[in-house]
């Protein structure tokens, strides 16, 4: 059984600009001599068409983990104490048992702004290689390391959804995805963050606002579309 009856989205355009170098750890099964130790994530991108290229990403879930953490740190409530929180995020298992409790809010993954990329030698000047020293406390021995950053500077663009049901207070659930947006600007993103690494400055663009109507718009553009081929 459903907690509510959906009533419709709200639906945001997110901007990421990375001010101090983001780390977001990807695999180093791959690495080879003369590599990093510390690989950022990356996914395929193709440039002009026609080039595959390993480029970083931010994935959604690194982002709103670390909003709902900084959320629950400061024990943020609604506005008559309600669990807001967890009510946009997620429940924990075993919350509510025999109730399907439907989360609110869903981050997709950002990716790189095309304007940074238009050619090959553009994409392998986005991630920088950070040397630092690692000091063994025993013997006060420094080993080197090499990190993989995002450069300063660079921009991902995502998506942010936030679904309306019956009973849920709009105004209250904008604030809280707006505060922990403020906190995580506040605090950091990705790995290494006491170390100076991932500040971020997000910008959300004009919500749109989408109910059954909108979308069944969308069925009957894509039905003309295709009969016009």
């Amino acid at each position: 059984m459903s907690d509510s009856k959906w009533k419709y989205n709200i639906i945001y355009n997110m901007e990421i600009e990375v001010l101090t170098g983001l780390h977001i750890g990807g695999s180093n099964e791959e690495l080879k001599i003369g590599g990093t130790d510390s690989p950022v994530i990356t996914t395929k991108y193709l440039i002009n068409n026609v080039e595959p290229c390993d480029l970083p990403y931010i994935p959604g879930s690194s982002i709103k983990g670390k909003i709902r953490s900084l959320l629950e740190n400061v024990d943020y409530k609604g506005k008559n104490g309600d669990d807001i929180v967890s009510k946009m995020f997620g429940y924990y298992p075993n919350a509510g048992e025999g109730i399907k409790r439907l989360t609110r809010l869903i981050i997709r993954d950002a990716f790189l702004d095309d304007g940074h990329i238009k050619s090959a030698e553009d994409a392998r000047n986005v991630i920088e290689i950070k040397s630092e020293n690692k000091i063994d406390p025993i013997e006060s021995k420094a080993t080197p390391r090499f990190i993989e950053r995002v450069r300063r500077g660079t921009k991902f663009k995502g998506k942010i959804i936030l679904s309306i049901y019956e009973g849920d207070n709009e105004e209250e659930m904008i604030k809280c995805l707006k505060t922990g947006i403020s906190l995580l600007e506040d605090s950091y993103l990705g790995g290494n963050g006491t170390r100076g690494y991932g500040s971020v400055k997000i910008t959300l663009g004009e919500p749109i606002k989408k109910g059954i109507d909108k979308y069944e718009e969308n069925i009957k553009d894509n039905t003309s579309n295709g009969s016009e081929n």
